[in-house]
C-alpha cells in the first residue's frame, strides 16, 4: 500500500552539522517537516540558536565531532531527551580554502585536519549511534553528506576527495556489518550547492556549461534526499552513494560547451550532434 513521503512521525533524529544556514539547517527543517523530534548537533552555540527560528524547537547540543569524547556527549543528550535514537543526518564537514591546492604541496595538518573533519569523525559517531540502536534493539537509519568529488577526480582538493571516497566505503562497509540489525545506512553526494558557506550562485555561465540542469542546486534539494532515505518508504535501501548533483556526475569533462565531445572535430559529424555546423 502506498504511503505518504517523508513520515518520519515520532522518529529521533540526529543531525550533525545543524548550523550554518545551508545543508545542515535545513535537514533539521525537513526532519521536523516529516514530523521527527531533531537533536541539533553544531561546534558553534551561535549558530545553533539560530535554530530557534525552526517550525518546532529542538534538543540542541554544542559539540566539537572532532574530539574524542564528543560522540558519547552526543548520544548522551539525545537518549536523555528522547530516551532512544532513530536515525542520522551527518552534514557537519567540508574543506576550507586554505586547503585547496596541489597535492605536492598539501602538508600533515592540512591532510588530518580533512580527514578528521569529513571521515573520522563519522566513523565514531556512527559507531556511536549504531551501539545505541543496537542495544536498544530498534535498528535505524543513518545518512552521510559525500560529494561528487568522492566520484571524479577533482584536481586541488586531494585530501577531500579522498575523505568523501573514503566515506562512500565506510557507508558500504556500516551496510553490511549493521544490516542484521536492521540498521540502514546510505550516502548523498552533492553536487555543487548554494549555501551561506558556499556563497550564492556568483557565475552562472559555469554552472550552465557543468550541470545538465543548468543551476547549482539548493540545500534543501540535498535535505529532502537525506530525510527521504531515512524515511520507511527508503526500508530496501541501503549501502548506496545517491548522487544529487542536477547531472554533474554523469557529464563527461571531456564535453564542451555544446555537451560534444571536444575531440570530435569533423563539422559533418558535429552537425548530426548537434544540428548545426560549429562557427
Amino acid at each position: 500500500m502506498a504511503v505518504p513521503v517523508a513520515d518520519l512521525t515520532g522518529a529521533i533524529v540526529i543531525v550533525a552539522g545543524a548550523g550554518g544556514g545551508g545543508i545542515g539547517t535545513c535537514s533539521c527543517e525537513a526532519a521536523l517537516a516529516a514530523g521527527a523530534e531533531v537533536v541539533a548537533v553544531d561546534q558553534s552555540s551561535d549558530e545553533l540558536d539560530k535554530l530557534d527560528l525552526l517550525s518546532r524547537p529542538v534538543v540542541k547540543v554544542q559539540a566539537d565531532l572532532t574530539e574524542p569524547e564528543a560522540p558519547a556527549a552526543v548520544i548522551q543528550a539525545a537518549l536523555n531527551a528522547h530516551g532512544r535514537i532513530d536515525g542520522l543526518i551527518n552534514v557537519a564537514g567540508g574543506t576550507s580554502i586554505d586547503d585547496f591546492g596541489p597535492l605536492v604541496d598539501i602538508d600533515h595538518q592540512s591532510w588530518d585536519r580533512v580527514m578528521a573533519n569529513n571521515l573520522r569523525y563519522v566513523a565514531f559517531l556512527n559507531r556511536a549511534v549504531a551501539r545505541a540502536m543496537i542495544g536498544a534493539g530498534t535498528g535505524g537509519a543513518m545518512v552521510n553528506v559525500s560529494s561528487v568529488s568522492s566520484l571524479a577526480s577533482q584536481p586541488f582538493l586531494a585530501a577531500y576527495g579522498a575523505a568523501k571516497a573514503g566515506l562512500n566505503s565506510l557507508t558500504r562497509t556500516m551496510a553490511v556489518e549493521w544490516g542484521d540489525h536492521d540498521i540502514r545506512v546510505n550516502a548523498i553526494a552533492p553536487g555543487t550547492i548554494t549555501t551561506p558557506r558556499a556563497g550564492d550562485e556568483e557565475y552562472p555561465e559555469a554552472a550552465r556549461r557543468a550541470i545538465p540542469l543548468g543551476r547549482r542546486g539548493q540545500p534543501a534539494e540535498i535535505a529532502n534526499a537525506a530525510v527521504f532515505l531515512l524515511t520507511p518508504q527508503a526500508s530496501y535501501i541501503t549501502g548506496q552513494v545517491l548522487a544529487v548533483d542536477g547531472g554533474m556526475s554523469v557529464k563527461l569533462a571531456m564535453l564542451g560547451d555544446d555537451n560534444a565531445p571536444v575531440f570530435v572535430t569533423d563539422p559533418g559529424v558535429r552537425a548530426r550532434m548537434i544540428g548545426s555546423n560549429p562557427q
